[in-house]
């Protein structure tokens, strides 16, 4: 029983990860990084300049939500306080409706 328990937790480990690794475009991941430092060196930035940087790397409207899911641990690792962290992802989602549609 112990081996079916632990096999289970072993395939669903695996799984996760193997669904990590599909689910990261490296263009949207390097969109996300710019973001977070932007934001990181002026955390009052305008959406328009979050926007800017969306199509600078190409990502479009319907892109935006995921590449926002990745500034937030981008925050984290510039050192954003969570809570400045938060209030700046405000800025983030409202840049996504400035972005263009594809």
């Amino acid at each position: 029983m112990k081996f079916l328990i632990v096999g289970v937790f072993i395939v669903i480990v695996g799984f996760l990860i193997w669904r990590s690794k599909q689910n990261i475009d490296p263009k949207e991941q390097a969109c996300a990084r710019e973001i977070g430092e932007l934001l990181k060196s002026n955390p009052n930035s305008e959406p328009q300049s979050i926007a800017d940087v969306f199509e600078k790397h190409n990502i479009f409207r319907s892109q935006c939500k995921s590449v926002g899911r990745m500034v937030m641990p981008q925050l984290a690792k510039q050192g954003l306080e969570p809570d400045d962290a938060r209030i700046a992802m405000d800025r983030v989602r409202i840049a996504y409706s400035q972005v263009p549609r594809r």
